[in-house]
């Protein structure tokens, strides 16, 4: 039934929980039978009670479902609050990707420090060829000196392969990735040696969190910004992200 769904494809990866479950009751606990018959193999992250009765979320990650509680109907969809206009799906999304995010480790990002005092941080879904890409590049001295660490993950948009891809495996593999990345993004050539690199784990990464493009910019509150903004947006939606 539900596994036509294309949404469910990249769920056959395997991911961890990110949050603590619901309080498990009688009717999660059937409906964790019903997802288990419905996405094999694979363990949600979070089920729960939605403001709407007889209706549960069921999250994998940053990507998630709805079901009725009789396990007989799903959807998929954005699920607003018309009082408010708050998109509580995107809510549900942002928890998902805050938790990837912080089983991340830095050692595997390339990263542009805040000068001083580091007040915030983004992370950056990226493609050294993208030209919105190279525009938000030229942003990342103002955002270090207003107190914002880049950290960068690497999202070749042509895939495994392509030469975009063996720009970004060059980048990691030089002796100094941020300075490799500053010639990469300004179309100049970066020589380096073949190395491991987790430019593979970035994309699927990337996949799972729900990046369709990039820039994808990630706010420390799990929030997504598709596309170019200037340095100024960018603190602003900190900013009042942080409010």
């Amino acid at each position: 039934m539900y596994r036509t769904i294309p949404i469910l494809v990249l769920l056959c990866l395997t991911l961890l929980p990110l949050t603590a479950p619901a309080k498990d009751d009688g009717t999660i606990a059937a409906l964790r039978e019903r997802v288990a018959e419905l996405v094999p193999d694979t363990e949600p992250s979070d089920i729960r009670e939605t403001p709407v009765a007889g209706l549960y979320q069921v999250r994998f990650g940053a990507r998630l479902f709805y079901i009725t509680a009789d396990g007989a109907y799903v959807l998929e969809g954005n699920l607003v609050e018309v009082d408010t206009g708050r998109n509580l799906t995107e809510a549900a999304r942002a928890v998902g990707r805050r938790g990837m995010l912080a089983q991340m480790d830095e050692k595997d990002m390339v990263v542009y420090p805040a000068r001083g005092e580091e007040k915030h941080e983004i992370t950056v879904f990226t493609d050294v060829d993208c030209p919105y890409c190279r525009r938000l590049h030229d942003e990342v001295e103002a955002l270090n000196e207003a107190g914002v660490t880049v950290r960068y993950l690497m999202f070749p948009r042509s895939g495994q392969g392509s030469p975009g891809f063996d720009k970004m495996v060059r980048v990691w593999c030089a002796d100094d990735p941020a300075a490799a990345f500053n010639r990469a993004k300004a179309d100049k050539p970066v020589k380096a040696e073949a190395c491991e690199t987790p430019v593979r784990e970035h994309m699927t990464l990337g996949h799972r969190m729900g990046v369709r493009g990039t820039p994808a910019i990630l706010l420390e509150s799990g929030e997504m910004l598709p596309g170019y903004r200037p340095a100024e947006r960018i603190l602003q939606a900190l900013e009042q992200a942080g409010a």
